[in-house]
């Protein structure tokens, strides 16, 4: 008699702004032969290829924030008062980065009024039940550790620039903080 096997799908959600932001401040300024900034593209193009070898999902999106102000800037106004003004370099390759995950062939999704972490926690919490699913978040930082289950809903992030990462499980996320995700 056949054995059976459960096949687990793969479900990538990547925090886009995070991940353009880490690469942007990890690379040096490259620019195009137009002039255009392109550091912060080649490094998310550099981080896409090297993760869809590694681990190709067989399901992916690309999270985004949008301009209009945000549900917590509008319950405290002092939300990420803190941030200097992004630089237009930046805010250039953001805007860019759109048809940069279109030429990959991965979906982008954003919602007026919410950042990207918001559209992923609810991309998990609508699929965390699928048994045969399991989801990785890749992120250029440590927000998303707290939606860690098991080795269910992990998290890639990195260690340092972008060409060392890491696989967040809850016993990583113990191993470093010394509390679950919960």
């Amino acid at each position: 008699m056949p054995e059976n096997k459960i096949l687990i799908k793969k479900l990538l959600l990547i925090d886009a702004n995070s991940l353009i932001h880490r690469a942007f401040h990890a690379l040096p300024p490259f620019t195009s032969p137009m002039g255009e900034p392109t550091g912060a593209l080649y490094g998310v193009a550099s981080i896409l290829i090297k993760i869809l070898k590694k681990e190709p999902p067989d399901f992916i999106t690309a999270a985004f924030d949008r301009k209009e102000k945000t549900f917590r800037k509008e319950l405290f106004e002092g939300y990420k008062a803190h941030r200097p003004q992004a630089d237009e370099t930046l805010i250039q390759q953001l805007i860019e980065a759109h048809n940069l995950f279109k030429a990959f062939g991965i979906q982008t999704l954003d919602a007026a009024g919410f950042e990207a972490d918001d559209v992923i926690g609810t991309l998990v919490e609508n699929f965390r039940h699928e048994k045969d699913l399991k989801i990785l978040i890749l992120s250029g930082d440590l927000d998303g550790l707290q939606l860690v289950e098991n080795e269910h809903i992990l998290v890639w992030a990195f260690k340092k620039g972008v060409s060392e990462t890491i696989l967040y499980n809850e016993k990583a996320v113990e191993e470093r903080f010394g509390l679950l995700p919960t």
